[in-house]
């Protein structure tokens, strides 16, 4: 019978030793631990997890942990994420901009109201105001 093989996204399994991949809560990256409970639907998966010196948290995420001998695989894989995220990024950057002006930073709600109605609040807000 062939064996399994285990990929970054293979869920864990109760029992199997894991690595913090990333620091979250007061766990330090690089610290050993075990999984407990598995839970989660789909690609939402969420361990229960007993770390070294008997810290035990819950809901942790797949995506911060790793298995020990995956750690280095994991790293790549995160830095690859990081590259291609920004090089998407870069082109979006240069066709908002206009060259001699810096592009506007667009982000949070105001980004998702328009334009017209962002200008129609401004006027009624100077006319109640007497400004």
């Amino acid at each position: 019978m062939a064996k399994k093989v285990l990929t970054l996204d293979t869920p864990f399994r109760p029992g199997e030793k894991v690595i913090a991949a990333t620091e979250f809560d007061d766990i330090q990256a690089g610290t050993r631990g075990k999984i407990q409970l598995a839970n989660g639907l789909g690609e939402w998966r969420r361990y229960w997890v007993k770390f070294a010196g008997g810290k035990i948290r819950g809901q942790v995420s797949h995506e911060v942990l790793a298995r020990p001998d995956q750690l280095k695989a994991w790293q790549q894989a995160q830095e690859a994420k990081a590259e291609a995220a920004l090089r998407k990024s870069e082109p979006a950057a240069a066709a908002t901009g206009n060259g001699d002006a810096p592009a506007a930073v667009g982000g949070g709600v105001a980004s998702r109201i328009p334009a017209a109605i962002l200008e129609r609040s401004k006027a009624a807000k100077a006319r109640t105001l007497g400004g």
